[in-house]
């Protein structure tokens, strides 16, 4: 990583940050990819030029969230710094207010992600163990995965 004062730039595949670090500051993409990855490995994104990357754990005052890894080319980014955010948050209310909701929808959304793909990968792996699962175990797998799904559906239209 090259860091100067105003922006950074990460090699190819290098990591930028891992979940449940603390955020120092925010990101624009100036060139470049990102993937943007749950702390099990899975891919819930890839960012490109004109994105913004790191924000939402600065907005909610939490650790990071997500792994963020440079693609195969080098990233080149803008620094975001936190009290930009601040500056947003005390100045106008209702823009926090819906930022905020807007962010807490997005984990909630990438926590689902996960674990949703967490299941499926247990039952492939229980499926192409030597000693798979009974017709009816597995059916019972398989719809409990299609009601989380259908759950999901749900709540992302209300």
């Amino acid at each position: 990583m090259l860091d100067n004062k105003n922006s950074v730039i990460w090699e190819p595949s290098e990591l930028i940050y891992e979940a449940g670090s603390l955020p120092k500051e925010a990101y624009l993409i100036l060139e470049g990819y990102v993937n943007i990855e749950t702390k099990d490995g899975l891919k819930l994104n890839r960012l490109g030029m004109g994105e913004i990357f790191g924000e939402t754990s600065i907005l909610l005052d939490v650790p990071r969230t997500v792994t963020a890894k440079a693609c195969s080319q080098k990233v080149v980014a803008k620094k975001i710094p936190k009290s930009y955010f601040t500056q947003i948050k005390t100045s106008d209310l209702i823009l926090n207010a819906i930022i905020r909701k807007t962010q807490i929808r997005l984990m909630d959304s990438n926590k689902q992600s996960n674990n949703l793909a967490n299941q499926m990968s247990q039952l492939l792996d229980e499926i192409n163990s030597k000693t798979p699962p009974k017709t009816n175990e597995l059916a019972k797998r398989i719809k409990k995965i299609k009601d989380n799904i259908n759950e999901i559906q749900l709540s992302s239209q209300s």
